[in-house]
């Protein structure tokens, strides 16, 4: 029992930090029709600039919000300066067709995570770096009975299902949120009916960076920080999006909760080694007998 707890409360833990990634991912392909295969990278070099903070001995929680304010920038920034030009240019040759205009930009994202880790390198030396957790990541004990989870594994699960909750507030009890739910369903009919689309467009980016910083604060304390260390995120982050179905936040915060707890049950009771297994297993299952998601609403965009 206490072995089967154990693995609960850890894939709760682990789930809850990829339905983060996630959410971010959905964001944008909601706002913009992309994945972006730089959120991660987003997120690495976020945790960077709160590992040098924190080096320089000022508060774990100043830290904290200045990577997720660097991240939100960082979104807002890729936004601005890469996908807003490549649009721009839709009517040139290259861009012609619509299967390109939908290649290019994804494409800049995989060519942005390569700077950011570049520029990581050179900032940094490539160092990995130790990062520490706010909070206690010994086992609690209550009397003399040792519980199957620490105190970080609930501030990850409190901290990440009040980012959830006050998200799915965002964009349905406000007129934020329906401009860009409105934004998401049909751009052109959104720009007509008074809403500042590329402003909402670059909101949902900012809002994916921070988000994803914060998944990259809550898992920096077990794999260090390192300009390559948040790729498997990304990965699991973006099945868990195909999983649940990329138009559906809710879906894919489950589909991330559902990998969470594969990986860890596969870790704990059977070997490490077949994680991905697994992982492939659930994905071809979905992708067979529905291949739009879990919990996917319509017809879903093509990737």
């Amino acid at each position: 029992m206490q072995t089967f707890l154990t693995a609960l409360f850890t894939g709760t833990s682990h789930g809850a930090i990829y339905a983060l990634v996630a959410l971010g991912l959905v964001l944008v392909w909601r706002g913009a029709g992309l994945i972006n295969f730089a959120q991660m990278g987003q997120a690495m070099f976020s945790a960077y600039i709160a590992s040098t903070i924190i080096n320089h001995h000022i508060n774990y929680w100043w830290a904290f919000i200045v990577a997720i304010i660097a991240g939100g920038a960082l979104g807002g920034a890729i936004d601005v300066l890469v996908i807003r030009p490549l649009k721009k240019k839709s009517g040139s040759s290259i861009l012609s067709s619509p299967s390109m205009r939908d290649a290019i930009p994804v494409i800049a994202s995989l060519g942005i995570l390569g700077i950011l880790q570049s520029a990581a390198g050179m900032i940094w030396a490539g160092e990995e770096r130790g990062f520490p957790a706010p909070v206690s990541t010994l086992g609690l004990s209550i009397g003399k009975r040792a519980m199957p989870f620490t105190r970080f594994d609930i501030f990850v699960i409190v901290l990440i299902w009040l980012i959830l909750i006050a998200t799915t507030l965002l964009l349905n009890k406000t007129s934020v949120g329906l401009a860009m739910r409105a934004s998401a369903l049909n751009m052109e009919v959104a720009r007509l009916s008074g809403i500042r689309t590329r402003s909402i467009r670059t909101l949902g980016w900012i809002l994916s960076g921070s988000l994803a910083s914060v998944a990259g604060l809550m898992v920096a304390p077990a794999t260090n920080v390192s300009p390559n260390s948040l790729d498997l995120l990304m990965i699991i982050g973006f099945t868990a999006c195909v999983i649940g179905g990329l138009n559906s936040l809710w879906g894919s915060v489950t589909g991330a909760f559902i990998l969470g707890l594969t990986i860890s049950f596969i870790n704990i009771y059977d070997a490490p080694g077949d994680v991905f297994l697994g992982i492939f297993a659930i994905l071809i299952a979905v992708m067979i007998f529905r291949p739009s998601g879990l919990f996917a609403k319509g017809k879903a965009r093509n990737v």
